[in-house]
C-alpha cells in the first residue's frame, strides 16, 4: 500500500489560539490482526526469539485502540513534521512483545518520509522481559517496563543500541523524541506507549506531555 492509498481524517478544527497549532492526520481505521505471523524474518525485525502462537484479548485491544485513536484526534503540536505512534503489548508464545503494527498513529503532515518511517516501525517487534538489558532495547520498551516517560531533544544523544531506528529517523529529519506510558486506571496497568517524533530539537516537551495527558484523560474516563 502506498501513501496516497491511505485514507486520513482530521478532527474538527480548533478555535481560539489552538487554531494556530497543528492537528494530526489519523488513518481512519487499522485492522486488528487475528494473530501475529509465525516465524517470518521478512515480516518482522524481532529481537531475541522466534515467533510462535500468541494469546491476545482482541476485545480489550480494540477498546484500547479506539480510545487511543480518539485521543490522537484531540492533540495539537507546535510543528507539522511530526509522527505519533502507539506501541501495544502482545503475548507471543512465552514472551510479551511490543508492536505498533495495526495500531493507531497520526501524522502532522502528509509527507512521504513520515509514511516510510511508519512502515519501518511496523516491522519492529520488541521483547519485553527482565532477561534483556535496558541498554539493548528500544525507548518504547524501556518506557513500558518502567512506567516512566523518556525524551531527548536530539536523537543523536542515543546510541544505535539504545534506539535501533536512530539512523533512519535522522535521515528523515526527525530529531526530537518523546515516549509516554499509557495507563488504564480501571485495571491499573500500563497498556502501551505513545511515541512522538518531530523535526524540532525542543529542550522541553512540557506542552506535548500536557496535551497527551489531557487527551488520554478524556478518552479513558
Amino acid at each position: 500500500m502506498k501513501w496516497k492509498d491511505i485514507f486520513l481524517e482530521k478532527a474538527v478544527p480548533f478555535s481560539g489560539e489552538e487554531r494556530y497549532l497543528n492537528q494530526l492526520w489519523v488513518p481512519v481505521k487499522e485492522e486488528t490482526p487475528k494473530r501475529l505471523p509465525r516465524s517470518d524474518p521478512s515480516y518482522f525485525k524481532t529481537i531475541g526469539f522466534k515467533l510462535g502462537a500468541e494469546s491476545v484479548d482482541l476485545h480489550n485491544q480494540r477498546k484500547i485502540q479506539d480510545k487511543i485513536r480518539a485521543a490522537l484526534k484531540q492533540l495539537t503540536f507546535r510543528e507539522e513534521h511530526v509522527i505519533v505512534q502507539f506501541w501495544s503489548p502482545h503475548v507471543v508464545g512465552m514472551h510479551q512483545v511490543l508492536t505498533t503494527k495495526d495500531q493507531p498513529c497520526g501524522f502532522g503532515v502528509t509527507e512521504e518520509h513520515l509514511y516510510l518511517f511508519r512502515k519501518d516501525s511496523e516491522q519492529n517487534l520488541y521483547v519485553v522481559g527482565n532477561i534483556y538489558e535496558d541498554g539493548d532495547i528500544s525507548p518504547p520498551t524501556r518506557v513500558f517496563k518502567r512506567g516512566l516517560p523518556e525524551w531527548t531533544s536530539d536523537l543523536t544523544n542515543y546510541s544505535p543500541q539504545q534506539y535501533p531506528q536512530q539512523d533512519l529517523a535522522i535521515s528523515y529529519k526527525l530529531h526530537g523524541y518523546l515516549a509516554l506510558p499509557v495507563f488504564d486506571s480501571t485495571i491499573g496497568l500500563c497498556v502501551g506507549v505513545i511515541e512522538v517524533l518531530g523535526s524540532k530539537k525542543y529542550m522541553s516537551f512540557a506542552y506535548e506531555v500536557q496535551q497527551i495527558h489531557e487527551a488520554l484523560k478524556v478518552s479513558f474516563k
